[in-house]
């Protein structure tokens, strides 16, 4: 629920926010949660109404039996904007139109290729045009464009700070300079949580870490409802934690990065190793070549009792568990979301959570209450995209003006 003040924005800014994150909210509880005065609430309402962004949804239902006039709920119109995010990844490139509520509206897809890597840029480009061209929404309609990028952009906007180097040809300011329509970039995993914050108003918190594993990994923090950046781009790096010493050498040149022993890429490519070594594993019931072999592979592998892979994945949620354990002890956010294709998976699921009340047996029983795995769709990052779109474009200058 969304209860700041933030002195740095405006007026109508605040009570947008707020209205996005307390749908059905009444002018009254606008005032009390902004500490706006009921009467510059009123006449922002107003003006809000006047241009169709804001509607009475009804009477607020916890105020009918109150005496005196009920209090009115209001509302965001989910059509009035639409915004364009796309991400890109080891994975695929995913391009998406939602409205101001999330809902996606038409979606893109394409794999990820080395062709890619080497026309990140001209090919993001062509994919936002050809969106922007056949969603059939008109391009006044659109706030904005978000992009999630697996990585950091500089400060000049000239590439993607990464351990990896396949997008050394990314260029922020040549993709603005190909619209009219203003763009934002962000870490897509920050965009994720950027997502979950806008889009899910009714259980997320206004304090929360966002933890992904996917091709690397990464921990998104809101604070007070808002993106936690720390002073340069490593924050949220967690992948390049020291878990092991003496572990493997992580592509950033570090020994015994997170990453090695639990991301998705490290997974693979160890488990690809065992189908070599081991040729009477149930692996090679499961595929027929090593290079089949994907994170649904390892969890149906893990799910039949391979013993190989279940101490592949085992050693990797012990891994993750410690992590995510220290991220509740040194920060306590409200909740900790867990995201990622593996999580999805019940029995992965039960152990890591077996993990974590071990790690945290020194704090109240319920706790482990305090994570959450958050359904995983591949638009997430896109979708996410479009969130910091709408927040950064749409909620701090909006169409009205």
């Amino acid at each position: 629920m969304y209860q700041t003040s933030n002195s740095k924005l405006t007026n109508r800014e605040r009570i947008l926010a707020c209205i996005f994150r307390n749908p059905s909210i009444s002018r009254t509880g606008i005032a009390q949660l902004t500490g706006i005065t009921p009467a510059t609430v009123s006449h922002t309402i107003f003006q809000l109404q006047q241009v169709q962004l804001v509607f009475e949804a009804g009477h607020d239902l916890e105020d009918s039996s109150s005496a005196g006039r009920k209090r009115v709920s209001l509302d965001i119109r989910p059509e009035y904007a639409a915004a364009l995010g796309l991400e890109f990844t080891k994975k695929t490139l995913t391009a998406c139109v939602t409205n101001l509520k999330g809902k996606v509206l038409y979606q893109y897809q394409i794999p990820y290729s080395e062709n890619l890597s080497l026309t990140i840029t001209e090919t993001i480009i062509q994919v936002l045009q050809m969106v922007l061209k056949d969603c059939g929404i008109p391009l006044d309609s659109f706030c904005g464009i978000g992009i999630g990028v697996p990585g950091h952009v500089t400060e000049k906007g000239t590439f993607v700070i990464n351990s990896s180097n396949i997008w050394q040809t990314f260029d922020a300011n040549k993709i603005r300079d190909a619209f009219s329509l203003p763009v934002v970039f962000e870490n897509n995993v920050r965009c994720m949580a950027l997502g979950q914050y806008l889009f899910h108003p009714d259980y997320t918190p206004e304090n929360f870490a966002f933890f992904h594993v996917g091709a690397g990994m990464f921990c998104a923090n809101i604070v007070d409802g808002s993106l936690f950046t720390g002073h340069t781009f490593i924050s949220g790096e967690i992948g390049h934690i020291i878990a092991n010493p003496n572990g493997l050498r992580c592509e950033c040149g570090k020994q015994g990065c997170l990453q090695t022993v639990a991301s998705e890429s490290w997974l693979i490519k160890n488990t690809r190793q065992l189908y070599q070594l081991d040729s009477f594993g149930i692996l090679h019931r499961l595929v027929s070549s090593p290079e089949e072999i994907t994170t649904e592979t390892i969890a149906a592998a893990y799910s039949l009792g391979d013993e190989a892979v279940c101490t592949i994945v085992s050693n990797a949620l012990k891994y993750l568990g410690i992590a995510i354990s220290n991220i509740a002890i040194l920060n306590n956010p409200e909740k900790i979301y867990l995201h990622g294709q593996l999580f999805s998976h019940p029995l992965v699921h039960s152990e890591l959570s077996s993990i974590l009340t071990q790690q945290l047996t020194f704090v109240e029983n319920d706790y482990v209450k305090n994570f959450e795995i958050c359904p995983f769709d591949t638009l997430d990052g896109a979708t996410g995209a479009c969130a910091l779109a709408i927040q950064k474009i749409f909620l701090k200058k909006g169409l009205t003006e």
